[in-house]
């Protein structure tokens, strides 16, 4: 299994700090050591990504290719930049776009986002337009329920509504697992079919009891 590491793994770090671990990457319980080939960028991590950062980051880990997730500092201010919002927060996206294409990134994915930003359909059109801007594929990560029903994409019925657009994703399979818990229901057939398709662009792993997004390291089958 080819298991890769997420600088998430060190939040509160800066980014240079963080990707300095990569040296020696972690040994998880059910994935063994963690390769570094291809790693995230996330916004847990501190500190303004630009290119000249990048190209430190490109220096110094010159096997390993980097790609951004969903809300990276790109800009003075924190943000949180979601694809429902691609219109509203068009300067992110931007200055995102720059920084992804000098780091010569395979792909972006990004969140969902609320839905008081945007309709579904439209959130998938943003994702469409926000590869044209990056110049690469760009993966949309769904959410799970919340109070409010606050996000886009936290039931079945519309998952498999990003799964039959066409348009590239990341499975989080712990969000699934927050979606399965609150709905009773494993929609199985769905899960592995949208593991299977190549539009996955990634496929993210960790731990919770079902109840929320607990980040937790995995130590036995789930």
């Amino acid at each position: 299994m080819k298991a890769r590491v997420s600088l998430g793994c060190w939040p509160g770090l800066r980014h240079e700090a963080a990707a300095a671990r990569l040296h020696q990457p972690p040994t998880e319980p059910l994935f063994g050591l963690l390769r570094t080939d291809h790693v995230q960028l996330v916004p847990q991590n501190l500190g303004r990504l630009d290119e000249d950062l990048a190209d430190a980051l490109l220096t110094a880990h010159p096997g390993t290719r980097f790609r951004l997730h969903a809300n990276v500092h790109v800009l003075d201010k924190r943000r949180i930049s979601d694809l429902s919002g691609f219109d509203r927060h068009a300067d992110w996206f931007a200055r995102a776009a720059r920084v992804s294409r000098h780091l010569r990134a395979p792909a972006y994915t990004a969140h969902a986002g609320r839905r008081a930003e945007s309709s579904l359909l439209d959130m998938l059109d943003n994702t469409r337009r926000c590869a044209d801007l990056f110049g690469c594929p760009v993966g949309v990560e769904g959410h799970y329920p919340s109070r409010g029903d606050t996000w886009l994409v936290s039931n079945w019925q519309e998952y498999r509504a990003v799964f039959e657009s066409g348009v590239p994703y990341a499975l989080d399979l712990s969000h699934l697992n927050i979606v399965a818990h609150h709905s009773r229901c494993l929609e199985r057939a769905l899960v592995t079919e949208m593991l299977a398709c190549e539009r996955c662009l990634e496929v993210h792993v960790s731990a919770n009891d079902g109840m929320g997004d607990q980040h937790a390291i995995c130590d036995t089958p789930p």
